[in-house]
């Protein structure tokens, strides 16, 4: 009797360490978005209140309840999803080509000393230049259509990819490296089963921050010549003084900013699983 009590009570303790494992795990990932949620309506009151209060001039910050409303409006206009039809095409074929070709010129630079060797200076001099100022450039080139955009925002998020590929493949441990070729490992192997994983992480800050930058360069862009998308749409609104428009266009650029940047976290944590250990 006293042999089955004692066999009970350790599985009983387990349980109750894993319950306790799971609410602790649940209590820290509901901590960020309650906290943000909390964060979010201390600020949005603050600036009710400071504009009701005429501290805050509403014609250069409006209310965030005059914000919401051009929002729902904005949201039930057929032609607002045309111009964020324009926008995201411009900004995912610019993101995902940047990205590809930032990561194929990295691995290049990464593995090559000398291809680094003769190439660094003109990527470090490129990086340096404000892609702003080749906005105007790209729209004489390519014209008002959305090619001029997808350039300009190829151009913009290519060097976050690379210079993180190249950082990451760089920093590879060389008494791991050692220890590859001691294995008698080819190159190949040797960037497939180290040096790309080891580098993965770094590679994908830069994936993420490429990203943001993508959507920068095609509003720029916009901002510069357009007849469509969303910096067109605001650029339209800010000259009628349509401020509370501007915002809600605003915080729809940043959800969508948002949402796929989250996309990118979720790939990055299957595919570079070991993090979560």
């Amino acid at each position: 009797m006293s042999e089955r009590t004692a066999t009970k009570e350790p599985v009983k303790d387990k349980a109750m360490d894993q319950a306790g494992g799971l609410e602790s795990g649940w209590k820290e990932r509901s901590i960020g978005p309650i906290g943000a949620l909390i964060l979010a309506v201390i600020f949005v009151v603050t600036v009710e209140l400071l504009v009701l209060n005429e501290i805050l001039n509403d014609i250069i910050v409006p209310r965030p309840t005059d914000v919401f409303s051009a929002l729902i409006t904005t949201l039930s206009e057929g032609f607002f999803y045309r111009h964020l039809w324009v926008t995201t095409l411009e900004v995912l074929i610019g993101f995902v080509v940047g990205t590809v070709l930032g990561f194929a010129m990295g691995a290049l630079l990464g593995i090559s000393r000398r291809a680094r060797a003769i190439s660094y200076p003109y990527v470090v001099a490129f990086q340096g230049l404000p892609k702003v100022v080749l906005a105007p450039v790209f729209i004489t080139i390519f014209g008002f259509g959305i090619e001029s955009k997808i350039v300009m925002a190829i151009a913009i998020s290519f060097f976050p990819v690379l210079i993180n590929t190249m950082a990451g493949l760089t920093g590879v441990d060389p008494q791991a490296r050692r220890l590859m070729r001691s294995l008698n490992a080819s190159d190949w192997h040797i960037f497939t089963k180290l040096s790309l994983p080891s580098s993965l992480p770094l590679i994908f800050a830069g994936i993420k921050t490429g990203l943001t930058l993508a959507l920068v360069g095609a509003i720029v862009g916009e901002f510069v010549g357009a007849s469509a998308g969303i910096g067109y749409l605001i650029y339209a609104m800010n000259f009628q003084l349509d401020i509370a428009g501007v915002f809600a266009l605003i915080i729809l650029l940043s959800l969508f900013t948002v949402a796929v940047y989250q996309l990118i976290e979720w790939a990055e944590a299957r595919i570079v699983f070991w993090k979560q250990l």
